[in-house]
């Protein structure tokens, strides 16, 4: 794979992380519950992080790298904001878009991961994928035993 298809890849990444912090931004803004704003900033930051790598990584191949969320991520956006609107800020709501959108950026890596990629960018697309699938699981456990129960279990979020 050229240097240049690789970094359209990651460019598609970025867009996808990019689109992650912005949906965790907002939907930390709409909901309600202190605990749940708590993890959906945690998120957006670790999303944060993982565009500066991304675009680290993207230089490093000789490229450049923008990126201000793509066109679905704001209609996603929006979406929690009409569903926040709807709700009053339920959480239950707002955990089931954000579990929407972790689907879409886990299938984004997973296709990016099926191409011929090796060294130092396998690497960093391999551990973002992983805490992208810790992501989608936890708020598959919000959406599923979390808000019902009135607790939240331990996140997990890191880098």
């Amino acid at each position: 794979m050229t240097p240049e298809a690789i970094i359209t890849h990651l460019k598609q990444l970025v867009e996808t992380s990019k689109n992650g912090e912005l949906g965790y931004t907002t939907a930390a803004e709409h909901v309600s519950n202190m605990q749940l704003q708590t993890i959906f900033r945690e998120y957006a930051k670790q999303r944060a992080r993982f565009i500066q790598q991304l675009q680290s990584e993207i230089a490093r191949l000789g490229g450049t790298a923008e990126g201000s969320g793509s066109i679905t991520a704001a209609l996603h956006r929006s979406w929690i904001d009409v569903k926040s609107a709807l709700s009053g800020g339920d959480g239950s709501a707002i955990v089931a878009a954000c579990e929407t959108g972790e689907a879409a950026a886990q299938a984004t890596y997973e296709k990016v991961l099926d191409m011929a990629l090796s060294g130092e960018t396998r690497s960093l697309i391999e551990q973002q994928y992983r805490k992208v699938q810790e992501a989608h699981r936890y708020m598959l456990s919000l959406k599923e035993t979390g808000l019902h129960a009135g607790s939240f279990p331990k996140s997990e979020v890191r880098g």
